[in-house]
């Protein structure tokens, strides 16, 4: 049942794709249903669709573009199921520092991104 090694491919990728900016990256590891939160320390929130998420990545600066280094690692893995699983990431589109909480589904083979809840942990100046 464990696809913890495929699991860990998977958010190196991820890492990689918010790191260039990668829309297509985006379309392959999201389900188009997904939704993206973001919780601020106010107590706020930002809710975006996945269309707002690439439309978002498509029209800043990437990190690469900006001379940053790629930045992140996995936290936490836990597959709870054949086709379930939760991934905790500390990850960067810089000058942002993240923690994204990733719920995945595995659907016709595939693990997908079916939610993104995410927390700005840092700012760099």
């Amino acid at each position: 049942m464990a696809d913890i090694a495929t699991l860990e491919t998977m958010m190196q990728d991820y890492m990689i794709g918010l790191h260039e900016g990668d829309v297509a990256a985006i379309d392959k590891q999201f389900l188009p249903e997904c939704d993206l939160c973001c919780a601020n320390d106010d107590g706020s929130y930002i809710h975006m669709t996945l269309q707002q998420y690439k439309d978002l990545v498509a029209g800043r600066k990437s990190p690469k573009e900006q001379g940053y280094p790629v930045y992140g690692h996995v936290v936490h893995i836990d597959q709870s199921g054949p086709n379930t699983a939760f991934v905790k990431i500390d990850c960067a589109v810089q000058p942002k520092y993240f923690i994204d909480y990733l719920s995945l589904i595995k659907t016709n083979g595939e693990w997908k991104i079916a939610s993104k809840v995410y927390y700005v942990k840092k700012y760099e100046e």
